[in-house]
């Protein structure tokens, strides 16, 4: 799929409720504080992939949404994905050059820091820290990441690109 492909609207909207339900999932306690998380990803991808279609606000709505479904204190994922969304612009140009497994090294630390940011806007109202919470997700989202990216490089490849990619080659 290009770039300039309007239909991606349709792509990053379905992936992003695809995520938010995969988010909102009932799991047991121990295998809830493993869950990746997907919104984010699903955000950094399509930064990634479409810059030009999505950016800053785009991953500051994503966050937003989480905080609704979620029925969380409203802006506090918003103002992470923002801050995450804004760092990885600054790191654009080298993250489009990224294998997959390099990419790996500037998932996790956005991953981390946005649960860093979400849990310390929560020690603001509940003193309480549980640095498993945070550093566990990380860890997932780590290892799902290379499964998320691929399967969402296969969402909307329509056959003209598909005959164009293999004309090329």
């Amino acid at each position: 799929m290009e770039e300039t492909d309007p239909s991606i609207y349709f792509w990053s909207a379905l992936s992003l409720v695809l995520a938010l339900m995969l988010q909102i999932l009932p799991l047991s306690v121990a295998m809830a504080h493993w869950r990746p998380q997907f919104v984010f990803l699903v955000a950094i991808y399509w930064l990634f992939r479409a810059p030009s279609f999505h950016g800053i606000a785009f991953a500051w709505m994503c966050g937003l949404m989480l905080d609704l479904v979620m029925g969380e204190l409203i802006g506090r994922h918003a103002m992470s994905f923002a801050l995450c969304a804004y760092l990885l612009r600054l790191l654009q140009q080298r993250f489009q050059y990224m294998t997959i497994f390099h990419q790996l090294f500037l998932v996790f630390p956005l991953v981390l820091l946005h649960q860093l940011l979400v849990h310390s806007t929560t020690l603001m109202l509940r003193p309480t820290w549980q640095g498993e919470l945070v550093m566990a997700p990380a860890v997932s989202s780590l290892l799902i990441w290379p499964l998320l990216a691929w399967v969402l490089a296969k969402f909307g490849t329509s056959e003209a690109y598909e005959d164009e990619e293999i004309s090329s080659s």
